[in-house]
């Protein structure tokens, strides 16, 4: 029983480059060589030998594939409304489909050997049909329906669908012997042979069902069970071996094998394979091989002998004959059309039908030798000697694979901007931005990494993957799985307005989730395409002690096992916590303001996502109730059990008895059951029953019942989390046009109704005004294309200027449209949905509110909200505003900052000896300056705040920044000390005023303060004193000493003294330009570098400067 292993593998899809269905059916032929495949599509497919050559493949059934069977006259295939004879070849003998040959399930044959057949049903009722005349014979009733059946050597074992045992005589088809309850909810696989049955079924435990992790076997001598073998990951298919009369082969869902003696269970062997879901399990009839089925579409080959058949006495497989040369002379002239000549004919069989296991790998042959070398070599003896040519790498040594043919020219992979930059130059291309539209979607869904230079991350050309208006979202941030949510929630109007209007005001929490999500929406909103960063909202969230004890962070949310929990977990997760968590942050700052009292009690957030529901608790026993009213503000989906969803996903449960009116409402029932809609309906009402406590009369454990009912108007946003958490409901979302584009709501007394609304309400018979009308927002997609490349992205539709909505893709940085056709399509095994907005048509259609700039509280501004410290005889350097020098668009302030490293970079060597970046140093604000730039107090600051950070610092950077070790811990410094929260809030406050900003190299400030700042905000004198065709840019110390005659920066870096050096190098210029004009500037800067290159840009400390007029 042990050394099994996988020997071969393969898809089964018509092509081997398309998307294979899911196996539904796997069989082995009893004559040749050939393992049979039926899939839930119809499709039947042959593979020949453990190499699994395909031999054939064709449409048989118009629903899935259920069961093969095989006789000398070809192959039997059973679907749940028809049944068919093929040849192995694939021609048709036969397609028997009779009304009565409804809801099909399972066959086997009768006691006429292989010129009968017996079929059961899911209904009660069992089907004789003659394979020789493909008819059906006659009809025998039974007492219940049947899902597996297997024919013994006595009896023919069925199990039905409410669990029992059936033993049925295959003469009469009476049922001699019936097993009751041996699985509570259903068999999933049984097996005989001889006197010996095994079973394996489920389980119905709370609301779901469960595989039983027991594997049951009777004695059918005795009609008695024996003791049960425990199989603890749960046995969903089992098989007993046809040359070892006592050992079996049970498997899991998962891939779990156990080959095992069922009389001596502890002579076992575990295996796993490595597929996701297995769907089918069988044992060729030599034993040497079993093949197991996957949902994926994949068929796997397990041996321990890879020279071994499939079956002992196989008869020759009938391959198709080479087409013979029937081809004439055709003279080809100018007057033939060349459309008249056919295509050629062969004699011999091409290369191209060389069988797969015959094809190797082998070695690359060897680059040519390069030509500076042949050129240089020279010859003594038989040896050849020549320097190495400079242009090549030492020691490096090819390793991509044998058969990948590297083509740098075919790099998708954008340049630097630097090299982008030279190459311009040296060929005079103006066209820098390569047309990423041409991308094929499904490589749009990869995950994107940054690639550093350098230069840093300045370097990397990100609009190579983003020309639209929409702003992407960095990676290489903690907690950078939350871009995908935060796109969606940005493009949401209410969602937007109520953080926008709750960060205009006066908020006290240090750790707001609320504001920084409201400045982070800001800062996509003016960033207009630019890449951003939402470093600030991710550092918040990791100071939340909440999130960390729920598993949100990445660096914490990890399993036992070692490996990351699946993001789509995650990103449900803390959807659910983000409201929560915004909800509880909202509220204090409606109660201090007193706008909750104004409102009802009811919260801003509650209108725009919050769902009032009633939940009513009721004791089966003495009737007594206890009612609770709550908000929720994230739905998550509850889905059908499986045995309510067989009719509607292309089973059959409907009975064939039943008048056709009520056939046609129960099968509207199973439709809407299995529609999104009434998913959704179900998951916002519904009625559940379990046992729990009743606290009222009983003082004991009862049946309880719980009721839950929306009480209230749905919120202008939908929030559903989708918690896919089966098989069963991942195939839900595989349907056709399954998530609806809009959908209306209507509460009525009898409760709430949720259709399909618009083009989709066809759908769900006859139309409605509702009440309320959604529209689709978004989707967040899980993207699995291995265990390297699990990441997250958004399908938004974003209105265009015309209102209408068009699609697009948000994989973080990367943002392109998307076509319409793919977005909602999820019948791909790597894209899983896991999250769905919805939006009300009203809120939709309405304009982002700008009223919160009229509302903006500037009193932190003026006050000093300094860190309460007791100081003796504080020096501050600046003088707050006061409510005359309120700022106003087109004020001028300068500015500059000072960081702290808080982690170093991250670099590799390679193997020709060059260092890579892999990751850059990450900082942190330390300090921050804003002085005056007009007015009687020029160049007075008015702000000047150092942050506290509880983050460990790793170089505080004194020579540059100026900050000390202690200047930024509260129980030691003497310096005005800020949380980060309201630093940056100044700025942003100063920025919504649209005051305009003077700086020495902003770019990299207001990246690393995470901000964005229009360009018409910023004046930054880095660029104004530059000439670009001299490729140096000049140091604010270099400018200040040739220009303004000072020596700044002699020991250590001040950010209040840098800031008004760039208020007065501006001041130098609008001088300049005044008096001499543009020209007489462009002649200084040429004098400035001509002197900076004489001093190698550095000022002499003992030099004046050499300046000796202002024109």
């Amino acid at each position: 029983m042990d050394g099994w292993q996988e020997i071969y593998r393969t898809s089964t899809g018509p092509r081997y480059d398309s998307i294979a269905a899911p196996i539904s059916a796997l069989a082995f032929d009893t004559s040749e060589e050939l393992l049979w495949t039926g899939d839930e599509q119809g499709r039947l497919a042959s593979f020949a030998g453990p190499s699994l050559r395909k031999y054939t493949s064709y449409k048989g059934h118009r629903s899935a594939v259920l069961q093969i069977l095989h006789n000398d006259r070809g192959t039997l295939s059973l679907s749940s409304n028809s049944f068919r004879l093929s040849q192995r070849r694939g021609l048709v003998r036969y397609n028997l489909e009779h009304e009565n040959l409804k809801d099909a399930t399972a066959m086997c044959y009768s006691s006429r050997g292989t010129s009968e057949i017996v079929i059961a049903k899911s209904t009660p009722g069992l089907l004789r049909v003659n394979v020789d005349r493909g008819t059906l014979l006659s009809e025998v009733a039974s007492d219940a329906g049947i899902s597996v059946m297997r024919r013994g050597s006595r009896l023919i074992c069925a199990g039905s669908v409410n669990g029992d045992i059936l033993l049925i005589d295959p003469n009469s088809m009476r049922v001699v012997r019936k097993i009751t309850a041996a699985h509570s909810s259903g068999v999933a696989d049984l097996d005989t042979r001889d006197n010996v049955l095994l079973t394996c079924g489920h389980t119905h435990r709370g609301t779901s069902y469960l595989l039983d992790p027991l594997l049951n076997i009777y004695d059918l001598r005795t009609f008695r069970p024996q003791p049960p073998v425990p199989f603890p990951a749960g046995a969903a298919f089992v098989r007993l071996h046809p040359k070892m009369s006592t050992t079996c082969l049970v498997s899991s869902m998962t891939g779990q094998l156990q080959m095992l003696d069922y009389a001596n269970p502890a002579n076992a062997f575990l295996y796993q394979a490595a597929v996701p879901y297995i769907s089918g399990l069988e044992f060729s009839s030599s034993g040497e091989y079993f093949a197991l089925g996957s949902k994926t579409g994949h068929i796997q080959i397990w041996g321990s002998h890879e020279s071994s058949q499939f079956t002992e006495f196989a008869r020759a497989t009938e391959w198709n004959d080479a087409t013979p040369d029937t081809g004439t002379p055709i003279s080809v002239d100018q007057d033939i059309p060349l459309n008249s000549v056919g295509m050629p004919y062969y004699h011999e069989t091409l290369l191209s039908v060389w069988p797969d296991d015959m094809v190797f790998n082998v070695a690359r042959p060897p680059p040519p030798i390069d030509s500076e070398i042949l050129a240089n070599m020279k010859t003594v003896d038989f040896f050849g000697y020549a320097p190495f040519p400079k242009h090549m790498h030492r020691y490096v040594t090819d390793t991509s694979p044998y058969n990948v043919i590297l083509n740098k020219t075919d790099s998708k992979a954008p340049l630097f901007r630097s090299q982008r930059d030279k190459l311009q130059a040296k060929k005079g291309d103006k066209d820098s931005v390569p047309n990423q539209n041409t991308v094929d979607p499904v490589e749009s869904f990869k995950k994107v990494e940054i690639q550093y230079s350098r230069f840093g991350v300045d370097d990397f050309d990100f609009k190579f993957y983003n020309q639209t208006a929409y702003s992407g979202l960095e990676t290489h941030l903690q907690n950078s799985y939350t871009n995908s949510l935060l796109q969606i929630y940005r493009f949401a109007p209410p969602m937007y307005n109520f953080a926008l209007q709750h960060v205009a005001g006066s908020c006290l929490l240090e750790d707001c989730l609320l504001c920084e999500l409201g400045f982070l929406m800001d800062m996509l909103d003016k960033a207009q395409g630019e890449h951003c960063r939402a470093y600030n909202f991710a550092h918040t969230l990791s100071a939340i002690p909440q999130a960390g004890a729920l598993g949100l962070l990445e660096d914490e949310n990890v399993g036992s096992n070692g490996n990351q929990q699946p993001v789509g977990a995650m990103i449900q997760s803390f959807n659910r916590f983000l409201f929560e968590r915004v909800g509880l942050e909202s509220r204090l700052r409606e109660m201090e303001s007193s706008e909750l009292m104004r409102t009802s009690l009811t919260s801003k957030l509650e209108i725009v996502a919050g769902i009032t529901q009633l939940t009513t608790v009721r004791c089966g026993s003495c009737d007594s109730e206890t009612q609770r009213h709550s908000t929720a503000y994230v739905t998550d989906l509850q889905y059908p059990k499986p045995s309510e969803t067989t009719g509607a996903l292309g089973g059959s449960r409907a009975s064939g008895n039943l008048p056709s009116t009520q056939q046609d409402r129960k099968n509207n029932s199973l439709l809407s059951a299995t529609s999104f809609c009434g998913i959704l309906q179900h998951s916002l009402e519904n009625r559940n029953h379990a046992r729990g406590w009743c606290n009222e009369k009983c003082r004991r454990y009862q049946l309880l019942t719980t009721t839950k009912r929306v009480q209230s108007r749905l919120p202008q946003v939908l929030s559903i989390n989708v918690n896919i958490d089966s098989h069963a409901s991942r195939q839900i979302w595989n349907q056709k046009n399954f998530l609806p584009l809009r959908i209306g709501a209507e509460l009525k007394s009898n409760g709430l109704k949720v259709r399909p609304f618009g083009m989709d309400n066809s759908r769900s018979g006859p139309p409605i005004q509702p009440q309320q009308v959604y529209e689709l927002l978004g989707v967040v997609v899980e993207i699995n294309f291995g265990v390297s490349d699990n990441h997250l992205v958004s399908l938004i539709r974003v209105p265009n200027n015309e209102g209408v909505r068009e699609w697009y893709l948000f994989n973080d940085f990367l943002v392109t449209p998307f076509p319409a056709i793919e977005a909602l399509k999820f019948d791909y095994t790597w894209k899983s949905p896991v999250m769905v907005v919805y939006i009300n048509s009203e809120s939709a259609n309405l304009a982002y509110d700008q009223t919160w700039r009229q509302m903006l509280e500037t009193s932190l501004l003026t006050a000093n909200p300094a860190t309460d410290l007791v100081f003796q005889n504080p020096n501050f350097e600046y003088e707050c505003l006061t409510k005359e020098e309120a700022p106003t668009a087109g004020t001028i302030v300068a500015i500059d900052a000072e960081f702290v490293r808080l982690q170093e970079e991250t670099t590799e060597v390679r193997s020709d000896g060059s260092r890579h970046l892999v990751r850059p140093s990450r900082w942190s604000l330390a300090r921050v300056s804003v002085v005056r730039g007009e007015g009687p107090k020029a160049g007075v600051a008015f702000i000047d705040d150092y942050i506290t950070t509880t983050d460990e610092i790793v170089d505080y950077l004194t020579e540059f920044s100026g900050i000390e070790v202690g200047d930024l811990d509260p129980s030691r410094s003497k310096k005005r000390l800020v949380p980060l929260k309201i630093a940056y809030k100044k700025l942003w406050l100063l920025l919504n005023l649209k005051v305009v900003f003077v700086g020495h190299g902003l770019i990299n400030d207001f990246r690393t303060i995470n901000i964005q700042v229009p360009k018409q905000q910023v004046i930054d004198t880095l660029d104004i004193y530059y000439i670009k065709s001299r490729q140096r840019k000049l140091s604010l110390r270099f400018l200040a000493w040739y220009l303004l005659h000072e020596n700044i920066q002699a020991i250590t870096h001040d950010s209040i003294e840098d800031a008004k050096t760039a208020l007065f190098l501006y001041n130098k210029y609008e001088e300049f330009i005044q008096q001499g004009g543009p020209e007489a500037f462009d002649d200084l800067l040429n004098e400035i570098y001509t002197e900076g290159r004489a001093v190698n840009f550095k000022p002499p400390t003992s030099m004046p400067s050499p300046v000796k007029s202002t024109a």
